[in-house]
């Protein structure tokens, strides 16, 4: 735990100190690795009979599919000329709808397989929060960008509570120093000088944080809170939860059901690994000869591995 702690704080000093630059770092070492590993641990989960499951499955695969596609039509559609903001707020505003519903339904549909429970608030729950990503669009987007790491830290609960309960305690512990570390950030960057936006990949990067949605914050703290939080992401999914489930080991082939049953579909398995590593040799590949536009390309799919972690984690619940 304490291991844990100083490394927070270590990450909340440096990023708060170089944030630009430990935001390109961590992006250029980990985004695609972490994908992988994300892949890796998802495969190692997926049944190999969907049984009882197959409705649940298919929504959530084909809620993936279709979203994602959804979200680049809007991605690379929106430097077009005939794309006003109107349009743009009724497309956003209608992704983001799609996506609590689609979210609201998994959940009613994992309900429907707890029969002692009432899961109907999933639904609910998902239609008001579409009415209210109507008001703000943007700020709905942006909340996912700086939520999303939480459901990586979410995701480690659920498995320790599977795999290292005796860890259970120490864990939550661990997490109540990362809001102490971002009060820590916010207070000392909060009256900071916005960063110098004298180069494209800086402003992509200040833009990303949402600097544009908030411009009274400052983009220094913007910057340094975002990095923070998805430098954790990237630990969990290639350092914590490899330690706390044996199934994630890259290199344990034989804990994916789908490729050691005699059922499974091992070459797909196998050539869905492979062209995934391959995938992270281009993506370093890419940094190295031109950052920024396969920093904005990574992003733009990275929408992908977002969607696909939802079905996962209310498999789990």
């Amino acid at each position: 735990m304490a291991g844990f702690v100083t490394a927070c704080a270590f990450l909340a000093t440096l990023v708060g100190a170089f944030p630009l630059q430990l935001s390109i770092i961590s992006v250029f070492l980990f985004a695609g690795a972490h994908n992988l590993m994300e892949f890796r641990y998802f495969a190692a989960r997926m049944p190999v009979r969907w049984g009882r499951s197959k409705t649940y499955y298919a929504v959530g695969i084909g809620g993936v599919i279709l979203l994602t596609a959804f979200y680049l039509t809007i991605y690379f559609m929106s430097g077009n000329w005939l794309w006003g903001a109107t349009s743009w707020t009724l497309f956003v505003g209608g992704w983001n709808t799609a996506f609590m519903i689609w979210v609201g339904l998994l959940i009613h549909l994992r309900g429907l397989q707890k029969p002692k429970s009432d899961w109907s608030w999933g639904l609910f729950a998902a239609f008001a929060l579409a009415a209210v990503s109507w008001m703000a669009p943007s700020y709905f987007g942006l909340s996912i960008v700086y939520l999303h790491p939480f459901i990586a830290m979410w995701f480690l609960e659920r498995q320790i509570r599977r795999t290292k309960p005796q860890w259970l305690r120490a864990y939550r512990m661990c997490l109540a120093s990362i809001p102490i570390c971002l009060i820590l950030l916010w207070t000392t960057l909060a009256q900071q000088p916005n960063l110098p936006e004298d180069t494209s990949l800086f402003w992509r990067i200040i833009q990303h944080s949402g600097s544009g949605v908030f411009p009274g914050i400052s983009s220094h703290l913007l910057v340094a809170t975002h990095v923070f939080l998805e430098t954790i992401h990237y630990s969990v999914w290639i350092l914590l939860i490899p330690l706390v489930d044996p199934r994630a080991i890259p290199w344990r082939l034989s804990e994916i059901p789908l490729l050691a049953n005699r059922d499974g579909i091992p070459k797909l398995v196998v050539a869905s690994l492979v062209v995934g590593a391959l995938i992270v040799v281009i993506l370093w590949a890419g940094f190295m000869v031109d950052y920024a536009t396969t920093r904005d390309i990574y992003f733009a799919f990275a929408i992908a591995h977002v969607m696909a972690e939802f079905p996962f984690l209310i498999k789990m619940l």
